[in-house]
């Protein structure tokens, strides 16, 4: 039988390469796909043979059906898709430029409505030719969406991140609705990025754990999520902020 696999489409700002690393350490075959030539390069020097790597441009249906099509013949299945969309600049609502946050939208919304359907079919195929073959049974077959805090959380500038970001968590509920009967399940996380600098007082300040969350502690959420641990969780936000949205006010700093 083989290994489960995991297909990572875009690898966003450490997230993706963790998760790449968390699941081949816990014996996935692992896919990583990016339009970005130097972003999938990082990628395979720092995760080397623990990995597969295809440059495609996880945002079209061109690159997705190739993304398919590679994951297939690597690994002859795909049992979960983790989608890491890009983050736009930060820019002034007023000041936004509507056809780029257009061309934004596609790339998150977009793009993971197209994965779903796309690597949606394939895991039907596989469930189906599997489901009478009590010796070899497919593996469990999830979607799952990495998120900034700003889907549920808005910052003033950030109204392109908000709504790309957010959408993704609509995308998600409705693959979870759409898929149930055919046991794939579809959830997401939302996460605070890592930042270089946690000793910002306004960190400690509306944090109680006081520090954003670690790309590492995001793939070990990714990994469980994914897994057969979670078999009945579905439709589901997992929210890894350090206690931030169950604060009222502020935490007293020194």
């Amino acid at each position: 039988m083989r290994p489960p696999s995991v297909v990572i489409l875009g690898l966003g700002r450490g997230t993706g390469l963790a998760c790449g690393h968390r699941f081949a350490d816990a014996g996935w075959s692992v896919m990583v796909v990016d339009g970005n030539r130097k972003t999938l390069d990082r990628a395979e020097n720092e995760l080397g043979k623990q990995a597969h790597y295809l440059h495609e441009d996880q945002t079209t249906r061109l690159g997705l059906k190739n993304a398919l099509s590679g994951t297939l013949e690597q690994y002859d299945g795909v049992d979960a898709v983790l989608h890491v969309p890009s983050h736009p600049e930060p820019t002034a609502l007023v000041d936004m430029d509507m056809s780029r946050f257009s061309e934004e939208l596609q790339k998150s919304t977009l793009s993971a409505m197209m994965a779903g359907q796309i690597f949606g079919a394939e895991m039907i195929r596989e469930l189906e030719e599997h489901a009478s073959n009590t010796e070899r049974p497919p593996h469990p077959k999830s979607f799952l969406q990495i998120v900034s805090m700003a889907a549920a959380l808005g910052d003033p500038g950030e109204a392109a991140l908000s709504v790309t970001h957010g959408s993704l968590l609509s995308v998600m509920r409705a693959l979870a609705v759409e898929y149930a009967s055919k046991n794939i399940r579809s959830n997401a996380i939302v996460a605070s990025r890592p930042r270089p600098n946690e000793a910002e007082p306004w960190l400690k300040s509306r944090t109680p754990l006081g520090r954003n969350a670690k790309a590492k502690e995001v793939a070990e959420a990714s990994l469980f999520v994914s897994s057969t641990a979670a078999g009945y969780m579905t439709g589901q936000t997992i929210v890894l902020d350090g206690g931030r949205s169950a604060l009222n006010s502020v935490m007293p700093t020194d």
